[in-house]
């Protein structure tokens, strides 16, 4: 399934005067396709991403989420687009304290009232995808940086979303295992064939072949090859 942003425009009140972040900008993501999004602090980023997964209602444009236009859609039929349609990836890994690795992923499930027998068993695989089912019965405070990071990854992928956003997702590791988040992060949302939108800061950690595109005034451009 795609994701489309369509003349997509975000404003906010600077004082008396009005602050482009987002400028008619136009972007689509197709089902195993993998886009990586950078740009100076403050250009927008995050704004996009929350307009792509429907947290932030645009000025102008529309969003469309696999084949869904969800301009004038209620709260409630927003809510649960993101849940049935988008996984999210967050900066931290955000785990409840009190589950285990493999409780985490199974709420996704439970949330829904589907947690049952296949729903486990997905759990469990999916775990497994990110190379921790050793630690299933570990809390987070347990695991690495890097072994919470991954757990996110397994949850945001439960719901077998059409559409994974990730923000900042190794902003809080150092570069090795940055660099080996983002490679499983791209795999896994290629293997799995979602669309996959993912804002870095450190494009040097992208696996090589990963798209990227800069976001800056407002637009998104493809950037200048780094000197040699």
């Amino acid at each position: 399934m795609t994701l489309t942003l369509d003349h997509i425009t975000v404003t906010v009140a600077d004082g008396p005067d009005t602050l482009t972040i987002l400028d008619d900008l136009d972007l689509t993501v197709e089902a195993g396709q993998v886009i990586a999004l950078t740009g100076a602090s403050g250009s927008g980023k995050s704004t996009l991403l929350a307009v792509a997964g429907l947290l932030r209602q645009p000025d102008t444009g529309t969003v469309t989420i696999a084949g869904t236009d969800t301009t004038g859609l209620s709260r409630k039929r927003l809510t649960r687009l993101r849940r049935d349609r988008i996984g999210f990836v967050f900066q931290s890994a955000s785990l409840f304290p009190s589950l285990t690795a493999l409780e985490q992923i199974e709420f996704i499930a439970h949330i829904d009232g589907r947690l049952d027998r296949a729903a486990r068993t997905r759990a469990a695989e999916l775990l497994a995808a990110v190379g921790l089912e050793h630690r299933s019965a570990n809390r987070p405070a347990q695991l690495s940086g890097g072994e919470r990071q991954r757990v996110g990854i397994a949850r945001a992928l439960m719901n077998e979303p059409d559409i994974l956003l990730a923000d900042e997702p190794t902003a809080a590791l150092d570069d090795t295992r940055g660099r080996d988040i983002m490679s499983l992060l791209v795999a896994e949302a290629a293997r799995r064939d979602v669309a996959a939108l993912i804002v870095t800061h450190n494009p040097a950690q992208l696996p090589d072949g990963t798209q990227h595109l800069l976001l800056a005034d407002g637009t998104l451009h493809t950037p200048e090859p780094a000197a040699v």
